[in-house]
């Protein structure tokens, strides 16, 4: 039997209508990532039976749950159905704001074994977490966060389903980072760091061996900012627990960018480093993004930016 390199592997997704249900012939999209893969996480319990000659008796499975990561550098016209489904929104004229619908999807992961090939399926998949990564002299990197319903395994593709490749956009790099602003003001920032949390929850039931729906939690939107240290105006503002908006946008072609701003954003427990005695003096703030009312929500992504 063939071994399966990894480099002969394809993951691809489709948004489902109905949640835990694969369209019927399914038209996937290939992911383009560097790393990663979605597994089921079984859950055991072993029998408490006491027995004469001290062996256990059984190991129940109560449960199973889908669970995993994508890794990915970020390009344009790629992320997009993803960016909604982490987001609970809709673009709208190109604005996509944090929002409560609940989107699903089905992802497969394909691996070729020397001419004949595996499927695994994965339903009822929503994203839980995203992480993005602004960091000088390197391309613009994150990773998803899966939470999923149910694995299948498969030798051949679902009847009639078709695959669109992978888009072929150049990934961008902190190079292509601009209009990046901190509390409204310019900052000389080495890195940059955002998540956005969805706090999902499994609901178990009685009688299901998988999950029935996920919960979903509050949008939680994060950060950390490393920035060299200029004055005492930044860190003065975490003394103070203040903010404002951050906002950056990436990207090197024109209408192809992308704009991400936090309009809102408290400052939480930072700090000034002095380092060693080659280094330069940073400050690090880590913040959280807050509701604003004029943007009716906490994070706001603009696509085809000129």
């Amino acid at each position: 039997m063939a071994i399966a390199p990894t480099a002969r592997s394809r993951v691809a997704y489709i948004a489902e209508t109905v949640f835990g249900t694969t369209p019927a012939t399914p038209t996937f999209k290939e992911l383009r990532r560097t790393s990663g893969n979605l597994r089921t996480k079984k859950t055991t319990v072993q029998s408490d039976q006491i027995t004469l000659d001290r062996n256990v008796s059984d190991e129940y499975m109560v449960g199973q749950d889908v669970e995993g990561s994508y890794d990915f550098e970020f390009s344009a016209d790629t992320l997009d159905d993803i960016l909604a489904g982490v987001m609970r929104g809709t673009w709208a004229t190109n604005v996509l704001i944090n929002g409560v619908t609940e989107p699903s999807f089905t992802f497969e992961e394909t691996i070729d074994l020397g001419g004949s090939y595996a499927y695994h399926r994965f339903d009822g998949c929503m994203i839980d977490t995203m992480a993005l990564n602004f960091a000088s002299r390197k391309a613009i990197t994150g990773s998803l966060n899966i939470k999923g319903q149910q694995q299948t395994l498969a030798t051949a593709i679902i009847t009639g389903a078709t695959y669109t490749a992978a888009t072929t956009t150049p990934v961008e790099t902190a190079v292509n980072v601009a209009s990046l602003t901190v509390a409204g003001a310019s900052a000389k920032v080495r890195s940059l760091s955002l998540n956005i949390a969805n706090n999902l929850r499994g609901r178990d039931t009685v009688g299901g061996l998988y999950v029935d729906s996920f919960g979903m939690g509050m949008c939680d939107v994060t950060g950390t900012i490393e920035a060299y240290f200029e004055s005492n105006t930044l860190y003065q503002s975490v003394l103070d627990h203040g903010g404002g908006a951050v906002s950056l946008t990436a990207g090197g072609t024109a209408n192809k960018k992308y704009t991400f701003l936090l309009p809102a954003v408290k400052f939480l427990d930072g700090a000034v480093k002095l380092g060693g005695k080659n280094d330069d003096v940073m400050v690090s703030i880590p913040f959280r993004a807050i509701y604003d009312a004029t943007t009716a929500g906490s994070i706001k992504i603009t696509r085809a930016v000129a």
